[in-house]
């Protein structure tokens, strides 16, 4: 039998496929796709954990989802210590999704109406209240964090995204992206508006110098505020276009996701300087601090998984890898899971390794050319 090279070149192409199917069929992802450099090595911390919201499965390190067909668009979030949850905006399912962060599992989705777009999220202690932007009503939906309950909705600027509240002064505040401007708001009124950056965005407060950040997206900028004022004090370069801000009291430091880097700025409130940027996934917005564990929590849009960075120092400069496993239960309580995970390489070296012993096989059996 004469085999011509056609042949051997479908012989190795079945063969590939048939390991890769076979794999599958295990149970066994054929690798780590999307995974991505987690920044272990930054002095602003790494990516531990990823919650990929649509099948709300936790997996090990950063992991860059590329299946986008359940995405829910999250867009920003909050944690709420009184309740241990972690809220999360899903602009494109007009809901919000709440995390227990003792399991890190979705546990709840509430809707906040039809067209609403929620983008902005923010928790206030006084009250309870989970307060959420509307960017396609140009309102603030109130959540009652007791019944999980929208209790009302309160008009503010064109374009709202960012929230924010002022332990000092009780006052809220939001970032009007279309207007250009931070509303304040103190109850359901609005008593005054600031004027900052290009495209307003997140906006976070800082307990330890009474300041107020805002990104400005449009600007590649983040604008600091003098809430005893409410004057602009300072402007900080970030990268590119920033969304997403949150304070981290452990460290002092501001952590700003950059939509258009895929990167998180970590600024140390100190000195109003950029120390460090970790890698995340794609299209990170949302932001937030979660004391019970010392995590920040970082909402990847154009992903849609959660990157969960761990703000302590490691000394492991090697970059964490891992696939999805299987769904488990939401009132699972572990917190460690093991990826279910064939690396890239081994499956390269399975494949070459099946494509040599049949290459010999068919230089062995194969007739010299008449």
């Amino acid at each position: 039998m004469v085999w011509s090279m056609a042949k051997i070149g479908r012989l190795i192409v079945v063969i590939v496929v048939s390991t890769a199917f076979l794999l599958s069929a295990l149970g066994l992802p054929v690798a780590a796709s999307g995974s991505q450099d987690s920044g272990q090595s930054s002095p602003g911390g790494y990516v531990k954990y990823t919650l990929i919201l649509a099948n709300n499965t936790l997996v090990n390190g950063n992991f860059v989802n590329t299946d986008y067909a359940a995405n829910p668009g999250p867009k920003c979030i909050a944690y709420n210590p009184s309740n241990g949850y972690i809220y999360v905006a899903n602009s494109y399912s007009d809901t919000v999704s709440v995390i227990d962060s003792a399991t890190n599992k979705v546990i709840a989705k509430i809707p906040v109406g039809s067209l609403s777009v929620p983008i902005g999220v923010a928790y206030n202690p006084s009250n309870g209240y989970i307060y959420v932007t509307d960017w396609g009503s140009n309102t603030v939906s109130v959540i009652d964090s007791a019944t999980n309950k929208v209790i009302a909705k309160i008009p503010v600027e064109y374009g709202p995204r960012g929230v924010a509240y002022n332990p000092s002064n009780g006052y809220i505040y939001v970032a009007n992206s279309d207007s250009g401007t931070v509303s304040v708001i103190n109850g359901t009124t609005v008593i005054a508006n600031i004027t900052v950056g290009k495209g307003p965005w997140g906006i976070a407060y800082n307990p330890s110098n009474g300041y107020i950040y805002v990104t400005d997206s449009f600007s590649d900028t983040v604008s600091v505020i003098d809430s005893a004022t409410n004057k602009v004090i300072a402007t900080i370069r970030v990268g590119a276009h920033p969304i997403g801000v949150a304070y981290n009291p452990s460290n002092g430091y501001i952590y700003v996701t950059n939509y258009d880097s895929d990167t998180v700025s970590v600024i140390d409130s100190a000195t109003n300087k950029v120390i460090a940027k970790i890698p995340v996934g794609y299209g990170p917005r949302g932001v937030a601090y979660d004391p019970s564990n010392g995590y920040i929590y970082v909402a990847n849009s154009d992903s849609g998984t959660v990157s969960i960075i761990s703000t302590g120092v490691s000394t492991n400069s090697s970059s964490i890898s891992s696939v999805t496993a299987p769904a488990t239960s939401t009132t699972s309580t572990s917190t460690e899971p093991t990826p279910s995970a064939v690396p890239a390489w081994a499956v390269a070296a399975i494949v070459a390794v099946a494509v040599l012993v049949v290459a010999l096989l068919v230089i062995k059996r194969r007739r010299p050319q008449p």
